[in-house]
């Protein structure tokens, strides 16, 4: 009798112990929240009399391209795309384009490489070079707003262009230099050569650094922009041009 009392209350215990143990799944640690670091780049980033049509960037961490081509800016903006691979934790470049001589490059990626696992940006991650024998480092930046409602214009083109005598440069030829604007309306078109130039802003549909398009917002500066060691920021105001077309039936 004693021993089957014995059994029950070591069976109540186990039991009760059962009953009161809660299976909890891992959490798997905190979230990563640092964004990829480069470890190196072939050829240097900041390079000059660079000659290369490829270039390789070295991360710390596999890596992904997330809207590259909404992204990235090259300024001067280049003819051919450039044709992008990722390989391991390497991103490749291939250029296509002649590049002009004496010329500083600037690879603007904005948001668009991010680690593979929880998507974390390097943001405005730049790769600068220059055909030359130094690059340029001057900057210009500013805001740009809707002419009437004064509200921010994002993922706007900022444009510089020698100076020019007719207003249908802009639709003709691609501009020296480039940059877009962010959430908030503001740009900064860096690794300036100094000098005076004519600003153009565009609101470009078709992507191709050309207004060519009635439904594409414009601006004009009313003179020419000197950029020098010190410039105050420019502000713009973004409007859409009549068209003038006329219709016979």
């Amino acid at each position: 009798m004693v021993k089957k009392t014995h059994h029950f209350l070591v069976l109540g215990l186990i039991l009760t112990f059962l009953g009161c143990a809660q299976v909890v799944a891992p959490t798997g640690g905190e979230r990563d929240s640092t964004p990829p670091e480069v470890t190196n780049s072939k050829p240097e980033n900041g390079t000059t009399n660079f000659d290369a049509n490829r270039i390789v960037i070295d991360f710390d961490e596999f890596v992904i391209l997330k809207n590259l081509k909404e992204q990235l800016i090259v300024s001067p903006p280049l003819k051919y795309p450039l044709k992008s691979k990722i390989k391991g934790k390497s991103l490749e470049l291939q250029i296509k384009d002649t590049l002009k001589p004496n010329t500083t490059y600037v690879l603007n990626f904005g948001n668009a490489i991010v680690d593979l696992n929880e998507n974390n940006p390097i943001a405005g991650f730049q790769y600068v070079f220059s055909t030359g024998d130094e690059l340029d480092s001057l900057k210009l930046s500013g805001m740009v707003v809707d002419a009437f409602s004064l509200t921010v214009e994002k993922d706007y083109l900022i444009m510089l262009y020698p100076k020019f005598e007719t207003d249908s440069v802009p639709s003709k030829e691609l501009p020296i230099y480039v940059a877009r604007t962010d959430e908030e309306g503001n740009y900064t078109i860096t690794n300036v050569k100094e000098g005076d130039y004519q600003l153009v802003g565009l609101l470009d549909k078709n992507d191709n650094y050309l207004y060519d398009r009635v439904d594409e917002k414009v601006s004009f500066s009313d003179e020419l922009i000197s950029v020098q060691t010190k410039n105050k920021p420019i502000r713009s105001y973004a409007f859409l041009k009549k068209d003038n077309k006329q219709f016979i039936e």
